[in-house]
């Protein structure tokens, strides 16, 4: 009665399940999950009288492409499936014995199977595989062989009810079925790029104009406390001729600001921010800031200036996140060697500043609050612990 251990490779298993339409499907994969063996799972006609059968079964592992908890996951699920179609029994050995040998035989595999998965689990590269899934054929099949010569074949019952204890009593000791289970750690990172305006209100909006502006960030969390840096670049246009004041009072020059013309705007922030909202779809966060704003021009060089402030800001921070993905995990030392996943996202990124701006050194000393308001794209992640 010989007995084969086919490893199969990734390939393999997708031609296979691309081929297979859904009624030949169950012929050709038969699951120890479907429950116990009959003698309607040896299909091929027997092929020699000089043995009494024949189970072919095979033991591989294949990428499982999964969405847990609406994320796509990476990972990798051991397989097994007795063949059918290339299994077969001779009419007249056809006895109860006999199928509880194969019985037995597809416990092994089953249990080799769920073994195999608690390998493929435990490796920190998917290049590793390949060898685990053939140091565990080897050791299915010699077990097979230790069970074939003490049953005789099968035929020696006491030995057999021996075996079938202790595989099921083995088998009931490992998990059954495996799907990854996430934790988030609390470290994460974000990077992100914005469009946006500055609003200015009060004397500040009766001098200068709203204006475009671009924005570059990033920021670090622990846990639900995030710290940011960020930069905008942008312009205002002047409403009315306004004069800039010299050193130690001096006399403003005339028309330092002149109507309608455009002048830089540069704004540096550092922030803290508390997440009020953390989950798998969204962040939001109320941020306090302190912003180096900065005003200029570089028109020509008899009428450059520079206008810096230091003010402080409010603001709020909220993202979508419209695409994430938990690739394959692997172990890091940096996190207590536990099994990662680094939680990758793009996420809709918008954020509002408000500051107070008051530039007491121009001409009529314009004051008033201050809007920044961003739309962009965030590029980051949480790193998630795997079980």
């Amino acid at each position: 009665m010989k007995r084969l251990v086919t490893p199969f490779l990734l390939a393999d298993f997708f031609i296979l399940s691309a081929t297979l339409t859904q009624a030949t499907a169950q012929t050709e994969n038969r699951l120890w999950s479907q429950g116990p063996l009959t003698w309607d799972d040896f299909t091929l006609m027997p092929a020699s009288e000089s043995e009494p059968s024949l189970l072919q079964y095979e033991l591989g592992y294949a990428p499982i492409h999964d969405t847990i908890d609406g994320i796509l996951s990476h990972y990798y699920l051991a397989t097994a499936r007795i063949i059918p179609s290339s299994s077969w029994v001779s009419a007249n050995h056809r006895t109860p014995e006999l199928l509880r040998y194969h019985q037995v035989v597809f416990d092994m595999l089953e249990e080799e199977r769920r073994t195999l998965q608690r390998a493929l689990n435990a490796a920190d590269n998917p290049s590793a595989f390949q060898n685990i899934l053939y140091a565990s054929s080897d050791r299915l099949n010699t077990r097979i062989a230790g069970f074939r010569s003490r049953t005789h074949d099968g035929t020696d019952t006491t030995d057999l009810a021996t075996f079938e204890q202790q595989v099921r009593h083995e088998l009931a000791m490992l998990p059954a079925t495996y799907r990854p289970t996430y934790s988030p750690h609390p470290f994460g990172y974000c990077a992100y790029v914005s469009l946006g305006a500055a609003l200015p209100f009060g004397t500040m909006g009766q001098d200068f104009t709203p204006g475009f502006t671009i924005g570059y960030g990033f920021d670090f969390s622990w846990n639900r406390h995030v710290f940011n840096g960020e930069a905008y670049t942008g312009y205002l246009d002047a409403r009315k001729p306004l004069a800039l004041f010299g050193s130690h009072n001096q006399p403003p020059a005339p028309h330092s600001f002149d109507k309608g013309q455009s002048y830089n705007l540069f704004v540096i922030n550092f922030g803290y921010g508390h997440l009020l909202i953390d989950d798998t779809r969204m962040q939001l966060a109320p941020v306090l800031s302190l912003s180096l704003r900065q005003l200029s021009t570089l028109r020509n060089h008899a009428d450059h200036f520079t206008y810096t402030r230091l003010e402080p800001s409010i603001g709020l921070m909220f993202r979508y996140h419209f695409w994430q993905q938990n690739p394959f995990p692997q172990y890091s030392a940096l996190f207590g060697n536990k099994r990662i996943a680094e939680r990758n996202r793009l996420s809709l990124h918008t954020k509002v500043l408000l500051s107070y701006s008051s530039f007491p050194r121009i001409e009529g000393s314009p004051a008033g609050l201050n809007l920044m308001a961003q739309v962009g794209i965030a590029f980051g992640g949480r790193y998630q612990i795997v079980e």
